[in-house]
């Protein structure tokens, strides 16, 4: 899809990569990742912090550090960008980038609203560039097998997906709420897994000791006629996040955090007889299956096991090979979207 002309190290070489941002989640997840894979060469990064640049430079091995990305974007050869910054800053520097003719990888969510985000997809479009937004959870090994695994039995009628933390749902210093910033990584799960798109939905709003809301339980009723819940506390004892999956044939429970890092799920597909009451006719014949998300990802690696490092990854192949990632700027966008259709349906 990216227009060849201005991108042969792209497609011949190595990717030439720059990055804005050196916070928590570019030296943690994304610069690890990146400087593990072949086809990557980091040029140079970014950051209003001059020492922040400084020790991602000396930590990652890249040759040039900016203060500036309007002067890095001038300046530097690059092939991508990773815009690794705060919700309320996401949106200039991407569409920058892409104005310079960048493929641009940006971390959620794509704009604090669907506006700018919608902004972004025309700018994208308009200049053949990839866009894509980092919703690792649909890249997690475990979650991507688990689906395999239940549409092979069944088709989905159901999606409940589960975010708590004990956290200020204030994000970024008052930037936006938790739920456009955070919580749209389940409410992006529960979409694309529903497989269709949302027709209506609901929402009820909780704030417990918080100046803003902090607590959102919502449905949605998809056009395929699968439904879609959605629940996220800020006040709970930790951060807890759960994924269900449920059809005729095959129900799923994922878990993918209950206070800590564990990944794992528990299948169970339907025996060929219904159960009405377990305690009179006890439980049915189902076939159960457990499976270990480190197993599945094949390491203990925490960018590999949630999918971080296969996001990008998918980036840098799609870069070479001119086609649109699983979270392109126009599925960031659609579950914004559904953000807003749950904010103006509030009970």
């Amino acid at each position: 899809m990216a227009k060849k002309q201005g991108n042969r190290s792209a497609a011949g070489g190595k990717v030439k990569v720059g990055v804005i941002g050196a916070g928590g989640i570019a030296m943690g997840i994304h610069l690890p990742s990146l400087r593990r894979m072949e086809s990557v060469e980091l040029v140079a990064v970014c950051d209003l912090i001059p020492e922040r640049a400084a020790k991602a430079a000396a930590e990652f091995d890249i040759p040039k550090t900016w203060q500036s990305y309007p002067q890095m974007l001038q300046a530097e050869s690059l092939d991508a960008v990773l815009v690794l910054t705060e919700p309320d800053q996401l949106y200039r520097p991407a569409m920058a980038c892409l104005a310079a003719g960048k493929h641009v990888f940006m971390e959620k969510p794509p704009g604090i609203t669907a506006y700018q985000a919608g902004t972004l997809l025309r700018a994208a479009r308009a200049a053949d560039r990839i866009l894509m937004v980092g919703l690792n959870r649909r890249y997690i090994p475990l979650v991507q097998h688990v689906l395999k695994l239940v549409r092979q039995r069944s088709t989905i009628n159901q999606v409940d997906g589960r975010f708590n933390k004990h956290s200020s749902a204030d994000f970024y210093g008052g930037c936006a709420s938790a739920l456009e910033c955070d919580t749209l990584h389940v409410i992006d799960l529960v979409r694309w897994i529903a497989g269709g798109q949302p027709v209506k939905a609901a929402l009820v709003q909780g704030q417990f000791d918080s100046p803003v809301p902090n607590s959102w339980n919502g449905v949605a009723m998809f056009d395929n006629g699968a439904t879609g819940i959605v629940r996220a506390n800020y006040q709970t004892a930790a951060r807890v996040q759960s994924l269900e999956i449920h059809g005729p044939n095959a129900s799923a429970f994922v878990n993918l955090g209950f206070g800590d890092a564990s990944c794992t799920a528990e299948l169970m597909f339907f025996g060929g007889k219904g159960t009405q009451s377990l305690s009179s006719a006890g439980a049915g014949k189902q076939e159960h299956l457990k499976l270990d998300g480190r197993e599945i990802a094949g390491s203990d690696d925490y960018r590999v096991v949630f999918g971080y490092e296969a996001e990008l990854r998918d980036f840098i192949e799609c870069i070479q090979t001119r086609r649109r990632p699983l979270t392109d700027i126009e599925e960031g966008l659609k579950s914004l979207q559904m953000v807003e259709m749950f904010r103006a349906n509030l009970l």
